[in-house]
């Protein structure tokens, strides 16, 4: 049985982007690949929405974060963190690394940041730099970014955000949703292997940059080298060229159909796995849900990790459970790209409604599959 990837990531990759990782790669110096480069560049500041630059690091979206901290937050100055979740917690976490000790809004687990107490704290901590994330994979969570990068904005910080499973999946425009850095990941909607972070520097971002003082020291991490490698079509250090020649690939099928459609696909995709996965006897755990991951509570009775398990062995579907405090409370549907259609919806529900009867809960075979194909058909 060949599995399928329904995880927060890495995604299930399209047979297109397999096919342009297994190119020979060009040398990183020569002019062939520069001029590939280049044109790259110019599409990912198309996608992210930004007049300013996109860097592409060597790393994971968790070094793309620590980039952020190094080359943005400033010795003594006030930073404010939004928290929803794990990845919400990393801000803080890496800005503690580098000497920081922010204040932290941090919602319940399941829910958003919230805008009001956001906004209290934004007059009380008066910050030069904000962090948050858009879209929380660990518990499959959604945040108003324009909101709160707009209230950020107007208290007149620096704004940050992780979008690592919202680029190419959730309606995103960096310059015009007021966020200066946006950070991303390949293994997201970018339907990449793991292995590249983009930075998006909006022009705020680059005179920042420009105007030094931030934490460091930095050397790889250091966004300013890499900024102004970027300007030249190069990297200030050896890029993954194959995962580069890939990302070419995966941008030309998000430019094909069109990036406001990709956004429509997700949250058909998403809004069926939810609808289906309820009438099934599953709870969605996320009281804003995203439609990069589902984060889904079984039936009463039913082990979140049995049902990973079962689904994977009767039908070769790979989902994944909850991380750290939600080890064990929930199951995680990742469907972030575009190798994953309609279709996908209606076997991942079935899958699940399957799992749920054979491990004790009731319910009528079928009936979840219905209920997604039902959803994918009628408008949103």
């Amino acid at each position: 049985m060949t599995e399928k990837l329904f995880t927060p990531g890495p995604v299930e990759i399209p047979a297109r982007v397999l096919a342009a990782l297994a190119q020979r790669p060009p040398h990183h110096r020569s002019e062939a690949f520069r001029k590939l480069f280049g044109d790259v560049s110019v599409r990912l500041a198309r996608l992210f929405g930004t007049e300013g630059r996109v860097v592409v690091l060597a790393a994971s979206g968790s070094g793309g974060m620590e980039a952020a901290v190094a080359s943005f937050a400033r010795r003594g100055e006030p930073v404010l963190v939004g928290a929803a979740g794990k990845f919400g917690e990393r801000w803080t976490k890496i800005l503690a690394a580098y000497g920081h000790a922010p204040e932290v809004v941090a919602a319940e687990y399941g829910s958003p940041i919230d805008p009001a107490a956001w906004s209290a704290a934004l007059a009380r901590v008066r910050p030069g730099v904000v962090f948050f994330t858009h879209s929380e994979t660990s518990t499959g969570t959604l945040s108003d970014l324009a909101a709160l990068a707009r209230a950020a904005r107007e208290a007149g910080a620096l704004v940050v955000a992780d979008c690592v499973t919202s680029l190419g999946v959730h309606r995103f425009r960096q310059d015009e949703d007021q966020v200066d850095v946006a950070v991303a990941g390949s293994q997201k909607g970018l339907m990449l292997p793991p292995g590249l972070a983009f930075v998006g520097l909006g022009p705020r971002a680059l005179e920042r940059l420009a105007a030094g003082g931030a934490a460091g020291p930095a050397f790889y991490f250091d966004l300013a080298r890499a900024a102004k490698s970027a300007a030249d079509a190069d990297t200030p250090f050896t890029p993954a060229v194959s995962t580069i020649l890939a990302l070419d690939e995966s941008m030309r099928m998000i430019e094909e159909l069109g990036l406001e459609n990709v956004w429509r696909r997700h949250a058909s995709l998403a809004r069926a796995i939810r609808e289906g996965a309820t009438t099934a006897g599953f709870r969605v755990f996320s009281r804003a849900p995203a439609d990069s991951v589902t984060a889904l509570v079984p039936p009463d009775g039913v082990d979140p990790s049995a049902v990973v398990k079962h689904v994977k062995s009767a039908h070769g579907l790979v989902l994944t459970g909850g991380q750290d405090s939600l080890k064990g409370k929930i199951v995680r549907v990742g469907h972030m790209g575009l190798a994953y259609g309609p279709e996908d919806a209606v076997v991942v529900c079935r899958a699940l409604e399957d799992a749920a009867m054979t491990l004790g809960a009731t319910g009528r075979s079928g009936a979840a599959a219905a209920v997604a194909q039902r959803a994918l058909e009628s408008p949103a």
